[in-house]
Parts: C-alpha cells; sequence; structure tokens
C-alpha cells in the first residue's frame, strides 16, 4: 500500500497557468486526511513553492531538487551545497556559452538580469505547455514574478566571494538546447564529478551536488516516517525527476512528461492541464479504500 507520495510541481501539478488546480489541492487533502503523506519535490526553492499551495495544505517539501529538504513543520532536515571548487568550474561553463543564469543560495534567490530572468521563465511555460502562447506565458510570468521571492544584484561577485552564502542550486538557461545545452550538460558530466546535471525543462540546465537528488531526498523523508521504499511513489515529466521515479516503489509518468521519463516509470497518468497528479492521488485512495475494507 502507499503511504508517501512525492509529486514535482513544474509540469506535473502545476498546469499550464502556473497554478495548483483545485482538484489537485482537494486530492491533496484527501490523501492526507486518509494517512498518505504528501511531498513536493521541486527544482524551486521552499519561498517560491510555498505560495502556489495557496495555505490550504502543509506537505513536507523536497527543494532544489534535493538540495533542501523541509518537513511538514518547514524545519530544514537536510541540506546538500554545491562545492566551493565545484560551483567556480560550472560558472566557468556558463561564461564560456554566454548563458544566463540564476543562483540559489541558502540565503535567496539571486539574478543579475530582471529582463531575461522574465522571458526566460516565459519560455520555460511555453515549453512545458505546448498550448500557451508566449504573449499568454508572459502575461502569467509578469505575474507570478511579482510573487517570487527573487533579489535583482548587479553581479554575483559578492555572493560568490563570501563564504556565509552557500550555493545550493546553479540554474542557465537557453533557447538553444541542442547547440548549446546539449554539449554543456555532456562537459560538465565529464570533467567535474561532485555535480549533478538535470534539467526542468527543454530550456534550461540545472547542477547540484551529487548528494542532491529528489530520488535519495525521497528514500531519506520516507526512512524517517518508517516507510519503506516499496510503500512511496513519485510522481513526474522531466529529467529532474527521473531519480525519485527510479526509487520510488512506483513510479509515475506525466502524460506530457518527457520519452526518458516514460520509459523508466511503471505507470502513467493524464497530463498536468487536465489534473494528472489528482487522478493518480484518487486511484490510490480508492485501492486503500477497497483493500482496508
Amino acid at each position: 500500500m502507499i503511504k508517501l507520495i512525492a509529486s514535482d510541481m513544474d509540469g506535473t501539478l502545476l498546469n499550464d497557468k502556473m497554478a495548483i488546480s483545485d482538484r489537485n489541492i482537494e486530492a491533496i487533502k484527501k490523501a492526507q486526511k486518509a494517512g498518505i503523506e504528501f511531498l513536493i519535490a521541486t527544482g524551486r526553492g521552499l519561498d517560491e513553492a510555498k505560495p502556489f499551495l495557496r495555505d490550504q495544505v502543509h506537505p513536507g517539501y523536497i527543494t532544489l531538487n534535493g538540495a533542501e529538504v523541509f518537513n511538514e513543520k518547514e524545519e530544514l532536515i537536510s541540506s546538500n551545497p554545491i562545492s566551493e571548487k565545484s560551483k567556480n568550474e560550472v560558472v566557468k561553463y556558463f561564461h564560456k556559452h554566454n548563458l544566463y543564469f540564476e543562483v540559489i543560495t541558502n540565503k535567496g534567490i539571486f539574478s543579475d538580469d530582471e529582463e531575461l530572468r522574465v522571458s526566460s521563465l516565459a519560455e520555460l511555460l511555453v515549453k512545458l505547455n505546448p498550448t500557451t502562447t508566449y504573449e499568454q506565458a508572459m502575461e502569467d510570468t509578469l505575474e507570478r514574478v511579482k510573487l517570487t521571492p527573487m533579489k535583482f544584484v548587479d553581479s554575483y561577485d559578492d555572493i560568490f566571494n563570501d563564504k556565509t552564502y552557500k550555493i545550493m542550486k546553479l540554474i542557465a538557461f537557453s533557447k538553444d538546447e541542442g547547440k548549446v545545452l546539449k554539449p554543456l550538460k555532456q562537459e560538465i558530466d565529464e570533467n567535474i564529478k561532485d555535480v549533478v546535471v538535470t534539467s526542468s525543462s527543454p530550456n534550461n540546465v540545472e547542477i547540484n551536488s551529487v548528494d542532491a537528488q529528489k530520488g535519495i531526498a525521497l528514500l531519506q523523508y520516507a526512512k524517517s516516517m518508517n516507510i519503506s521504499p516499496e510503500e512511496t511513489m513519485a510522481i513526474g515529466d522531466n529529467l529532474n525527476d527521473a531519480s525519485m521515479i527510479k526509487s520510488a516503489g512506483v513510479g509515475v509518468a506525466m502524460a506530457n512528461a518527457i520519452p526518458e521519463i516514460k520509459e523508466i516509470a511503471q505507470y502513467s497518468t493524464d497530463n498536468n492541464v487536465n489534473d494528472g497528479v489528482a487522478q493518480v492521488i484518487e486511484k490510490v485512495i480508492e485501492k486503500a479504500n477497497q483493500q482496508a475494507n
């Protein structure tokens, strides 16, 4: 029986309007009421992720792809920053390819270009939801950015030179996935051994410590709750979900998931626009009720 469900956000729990539908919210509530633990497992930071829940449900959080994990009381229970040496090496590769990138730290999220921040997020929304026009995505993004606790700086130098800042994740964006991001991923994979390279969309590359992966965090969280791996479920759509879909007892791919995720998942559900997460949760609860009777 499933006792813990972990769900990705972008392209999974979030719909094409970058919101969590009422049906998904209600399904999470029903799961928690039925005694099923629910985890948000996202590349976003805690302060980025929380507003989407509208204070209606209070799950645990695997954030920044596993770099930080919080329990239901939002207490930090694990932290895995990128090493100083590897941080500097990754940034050199970003500069080599002239990429816009953002820096996620233990003291907040930083950008050095507000215009590129907005356009990159709009492009991400279009990539995750092909039926959304760029104009619609830009409108939705401008509204969402107002709620995002982003800090804008002229340069990252002060952050990188201050040892009190721990770099939890680095994320770079590019429209030229094949020409730029694919070789970048390969370079970092081959040359920096203590980081893991993933993506939450075709237009980005996300870098974390090798110890900061959703799958590792999921199993550690489950163990702390005396839940076996076989009693866990993970739902996702993109590369940064691969480790938890492989690690969970049951891996579920969204209908809009990339082929690599569909190949490793045991089951599939509807897409993020049609509340695929809620549909899975409802089936889990139904099965649990049948077994109880």
